[in-house]
């Protein structure tokens, strides 16, 4: 009977050679003494993602080679062959093993939420797969990616982007030809966002927001007017979302939420909103205030009654959506909870707990579940957006410090009476109040990152730490400011590759709001 077949240990150039190898290391001395670069000893491992049956069926089959033309081929030329993308294999087995891997490593390992309505949209892509190659091919670039950067497997990863690629040819194919656009199209734009805060592409943030607004480009050539599904309403909020975040950066009103939320409103009829859609809507509302006051600000004055009206108008907008912010948060934490403090034994990463343990903040938040903390931060985020419009309204107009006062906003510990109330000088100043907030996103971190959170916690935290981190740069609070870009720098290693290219990021809005803001005593509305 034959033995083991033979296995070199050899270094990988020499194995390539066929000849024999001395083994030595780190690099083998035949290699070195005839002028070879010596590759190592590490293979090359590749991922088979293939079950026993699909062989058993005979999956396989054999081509026969055609036969090879006679006479002389007149003209010869040399043609460079680009590497193809690897062969997809569309298995269902194959896609659930991917999707499933993804999904399990992203979501928290204890989902819930305290309503019974936390469904992710993640979790809908299962049901997603099968019914569109272009689709399906997008999903398997997302899953790819994602499993490659967590397990370092370049290979896998260099699989992905040629499937990226290709999928974004197939997709501007379509669009192209001029025919109706199916959901699949719309899903498959959103899928990229999220590739691209996984594995962000060279063009960096920008990549991101190409596809944001690539979708917003082509959502009225998707619409169905059917009965909407779980899925569409899931990826209908998930588009809604990135687009106030485009809004919110370019300071200009989200007028596409605006339809994709009538529409939605349409085919919902009088079902009730979930807290974290009426809290959204609220930030919609304060985007399209922050091009308002703006416009106001900086237009040359026609008439000084008129600016005036005009002025106190503003004024009383803002600090109405303030008090529907305030009264929208309390009903949100009458039906999934108020933060508490989190506890010192949380499971955290070491490098993530040296980083995040600081004085800067008071003690980090606890909350009831991952929907709660999601709807606080979007809360405190359009209050750090709101309260600088505020301030910025009663210098024009010369209001004096005590003239408009904050209203009460939502306690965060309620049922202990932890919360200490705010020293006088920033309840009378709105801006400091927006730095209060700001503080509180930055105690939400912890909570987000701990260790059974996996990548979704830290998701939620990308756009309101954004927030953050914009506002004390403006405002030269600088150890906040690298705290913030601390953080950002640890999100890549929980499977946020755009992360770090927010860590410098400047919103050049925001920053000449600020600067107008110093010298608009000079231009006061008499």
């Amino acid at each position: 009977m034959g033995g083991i077949p033979f296995r070199s240990t050899g270094c990988n150039t020499c194995r390539r050679r066929k000849v024999k190898c001395d083994e030595a290391k780190p690099e083998c001395n035949r290699c070195i003494k005839n002028g070879h670069i010596c590759t190592g000893y590490e293979r090359k491992r590749v991922f088979i993602h293939k079950s026993s049956d699909a062989v058993e069926e005979g999956e396989l089959k054999l081509v026969r080679r055609p036969k090879s033309t006679s006479g002389k081929i007149p003209d010869r030329q040399l043609t460079r062959v680009e590497p193809g993308l690897p062969r997809l294999n569309v298995n269902a087995e194959v896609r659930s093993q991917l999707l499933a891997s993804f999904v399990g490593g992203f979501l928290p390992s204890s989902w819930h939420s305290q309503d019974g309505k936390g469904t992710n949209i993640l979790e809908t892509l299962p049901e997603l797969c099968g019914n569109s190659p272009l689709l399906d091919r997008a999903l398997l670039s997302l899953s790819s990616a994602f499993l490659a950067k967590q397990r370092k497997d370049d290979r896998l990863l260099g699989y992905s982007t040629k499937l990226y690629n290709n999928s974004m040819e197939i997709m501007h194919g379509k669009i192209k030809s001029g025919k109706g656009l199916g959901q699949d199209v719309l899903y498959t734009t959103v899928v990229f966002q999220l590739y691209e805060l996984i594995h962000s592409s060279p063009p960096g943030f920008m990549a991101w927001i190409a596809h944001v607004q690539g979708s917003n480009a082509i959502i009225n050539q998707c619409r169905d007017h059917k009965k909407e599904t779980l899925a569409e309403k899931l990826f209908h909020r998930q588009l809604k979302f990135v687009t106030l975040c485009d809004a919110v950066g370019r300071r200009k009103a989200a007028t596409l939420y605006e339809v994709l939320t009538t529409q939605e409103r349409l085919s919902q009829g009088s079902a009730e909103l979930e807290p974290i859609d009426e809290l959204t809507d609220l930030l919609a509302e304060c985007s399209a205030l922050i091009e308002q006051v703006d416009t106001f600000i900086e237009q040359p004055p026609a008439s000084s009654n008129g600016d005036r009206n005009d002025g106190e108008k503003l004024l009383g907008s803002c600090l109405s959506l303030e008090e529907r912010l305030h009264q929208t948060c309390l009903r949100m934490q009458e039906k999934l909870g108020t933060p508490s403090t989190l506890s010192h034994d949380v499971p955290l990463r070491e490098d993530l707990r040296a980083h995040l343990a600081t004085a800067l903040f008071p003690d980090p938040f606890q909350f009831a579940s991952l929907v709660c903390a999601e709807s606080h931060l979007i809360y405190w985020a359009t209050l750090i957006i709101l309260y600088p419009l505020v301030d910025e309204l009663l210098d024009v107009l010369g209001y004096r410090r005590n003239d408009v006062t904050p209203s009460q906003s939502c306690a965060t510990h309620p049922q202990t009476n932890e919360q200490s109330p705010l020293g006088l000088d920033v309840a009378t100043d709105f801006t400091a109040l927006a730095e209060h907030f700001a503080d509180e996103v930055c105690r939400s971190v912890m909570y987000c990152t701990q260790s059974d959170m996996n990548t979704l916690g830290a998701q939620h935290l990308l756009a309101p730490l954004s927030q953050c981190a914009q506002f004390f740069q403006v405002h030269e609070l600088a150890q906040k400011y690298r705290w913030c870009q601390g953080v950002f720098v640890l999100l890549d290693s929980l499977g946020l590759g755009i992360a770090p290219l927010l860590k410098d990021m400047v919103w050049p809005q925001y920053r000449h709001a600020r600067l107008r803001r110093s010298l608009s005593s000079v231009g006061k509305v008499p």
